[in-house]
């Protein structure tokens, strides 16, 4: 009983040393990321998904509350592209970057919306979101209704009252080879848009990076 005790102080220990975050499965941490929200996505679906932290995939989002604004949206004050958000996030080990994009109106193979991942020491990695593959319409009526793997449906909805129609959040996962992400650290995350109104315009509802935890002190396993 008295090394069974023991172990289980030396891994309470390494957890408490490891800067491990509460929402957590596998061999990975999952920290939500906040960002500069610009828009409330009420308007789109009155029972649309919030708190802190949301579980949506099986991944926690922090997604704040309605009246609040909860989402950054391309559209809002520039109705052409370019529109620019910079997300910090100075988090190293990053292995998994999830996202929920959906956009408006949409054409199949459009491809105008980028992320750069800047990591320490200079290394930038890009992911380009094709429209109707990584990205689609937030809801069911025209515009582009298709996904692939590995984005998938997280939410569907009935949206407002007028007109009622399906909606739906989608996820996104985008992962790192070692060389990124091995001793460095995500620094920043910047997202572009470059369509325009009436074409296509994407918005971000949540962003959760996934990070291997620090090694901590040593864990024994004590056996008779």
């Amino acid at each position: 009983m008295k090394r069974m005790i023991t172990m289980c102080m030396l891994v309470l220990m390494g957890s408490l040393a490891s800067g491990s975050v509460p929402q957590a499965h596998s061999a990975l941490n999952y920290l939500p990321i906040p960002f500069e929200y610009n828009y409330h996505n009420w308007e789109r679906d009155v029972n649309y998904p919030t708190g802190s932290p949301v579980v949506l995939g099986r991944i926690p989002f922090n997604i704040p509350s309605n009246p609040n604004q909860n989402t950054w949206d391309s559209v809002v004050g520039a109705e052409s592209g370019p529109k620019t958000i910079i997300i910090p996030v100075n988090r190293a080990n990053v292995r998994e970057v999830h996202t929920l994009f959906n956009c408006c109106w949409g054409i199949p193979d459009l491809q105008l919306t980028t992320l750069a991942f800047y990591w320490s020491g200079g290394t930038v990695d890009h992911k380009v979101l094709t429209a109707g593959v990584d990205i689609r319409d937030w809801w069911n009526a025209g515009g582009v209704d298709t996904i692939s793997s590995p984005t998938v449906e997280v939410y569907s909805g009935t949206g407002i009252p007028d007109p009622q129609c399906d909606t739906r959040v989608d996820k996104q996962i985008f992962t790192f080879s070692q060389p990124s992400y091995a001793g460095k650290t995500l620094e920043k995350i910047v997202v572009t848009d470059n369509g325009e109104t009436g074409v296509y315009r994407a918005f971000l509802y949540g962003l959760t990076v996934a990070f291997s935890p620090d090694a901590g002190p040593g864990i024994f396993l004590l056996m008779d």
